[in-house]
């Protein structure tokens, strides 16, 4: 049986998409997987990572052409598809899952929608009959799972920032810049992960020292267990924070991440800034508040790893 999966990532949208489905595809190997990007030049840092990854790849022009490709099964995960693609497609493939975070499209014409997201249960789909919703499950890599939590310290020596795939605005370097003095009056080491679709991975790198270390395509988990605050956009890395009990600083970097921002403010799992409140963040995050933020990630973060979804159950 052959499944298709659809995402595009790179530049402008990061790389997210792209990457939890390749943790989604180690729940899908009893099938053949093959994924679909949209042929953009802004988008070969995705195609590159899937191919790496020894995974077929369709460049398609529009979407119009996934309904001439062959296939059982169709996974969607991009922001970019209408109401309208999903009941015209439907009668192409034997099931149709689409990836949510949202719940933006007026109907959700599909046979499963999958929303990894915390707030997941608040949002309000409008779906057929035959829809079934699948919750509670987060496209993390086992190795998030596996690695135990970090030790709250009672002072702050590491803060790993990560600002996604490509961080086209460069706010890396704007919150590097405002950190400098902190970093060096206290000690802290700030540890900056940067990768190959980065527009200012040069500009970044200028600004190492004994107290900014940058790390190119980093090893992300490790990263996160060795550091005591993390400061990263509010999308995919969020869960992998979480997953490891860090404090976030969290950046609402699209209009995507404002409900996980909402709600994890709310649960006390996080806190919301713009990039030029987190000096003042950072000098009020003492240790009894990173103490509170990990009691409540410890009591509300419960989710499991899609390796555990059985997808021969669910697809037929």
């Amino acid at each position: 049986m052959k499944i298709l999966l659809y995402a595009n990532g790179g530049e402008c949208i990061g790389l997210g998409h792209i990457m939890r489905m390749l943790v989604l595809c180690d729940s899908l190997k009893m099938f053949d997987v093959c994924f679909v990007s949209d042929n953009k030049i802004e988008y070969q840092t995705g195609h590159h990572i899937v191919e790496k990854c020894g995974f077929n790849l369709i460049k398609i022009n529009n979407l119009s052409d996934i309904f001439v490709l062959k296939a059982d099964f169709l996974i969607v995960d991009s922001y970019d598809v209408p109401a309208s693609f999903f009941t015209e497609i439907k009668t192409k493939f034997k099931k149709v899952m689409c990836i949510d975070d949202e719940c933006e499209l007026e109907f959700y014409d599909v046979d499963y929608i999958f929303n990894q997201n915390l707030y997941a249960r608040q949002l309000d789909y409008k779906i057929s009959k035959r829809t079934k919703l699948i919750f509670d499950y987060c496209s993390l890599r086992d190795e998030f799972f596996n690695t135990q939590k970090i030790k709250i310290n009672e002072n702050i020596k590491n803060i790993f920032l990560t600002l996604g795939g490509s961080d086209d605005n460069n706010l890396t370097k704007k919150i590097i810049v405002n950190l400098q003095k902190f970093l060096e009056d206290n000690g802290i080491t700030l540890n900056v992960a940067i990768t190959n679709a980065f527009k200012f991975k040069d500009e970044v790198r200028s600004l190492q020292n004994t107290f900014i270390k940058c790390h190119d395509n980093a090893d992300m988990s490790k990263l996160m267990s060795m550091c005591d605050i993390g400061i990263c956009g509010l999308g995919q890395t969020t869960y992998e924070f979480l997953c490891l009990g860090v404090p976030i600083i969290g950046i609402t970097l699209a209009k995507n991440q404002e409900n996980l921002a909402k709600f994890g403010v709310e649960m006390g799992m996080l806190v919301n800034a713009k990039d030029d409140e987190i000096l003042r963040i950072l000098q009020n995050l003492n240790y009894q508040k990173r103490l509170a933020i990990r009691e409540n990630i410890n009591s509300k973060f419960n989710i499991h790893r899609t390796s555990e979804l059985d997808f021969n159950k669910i697809f037929y």
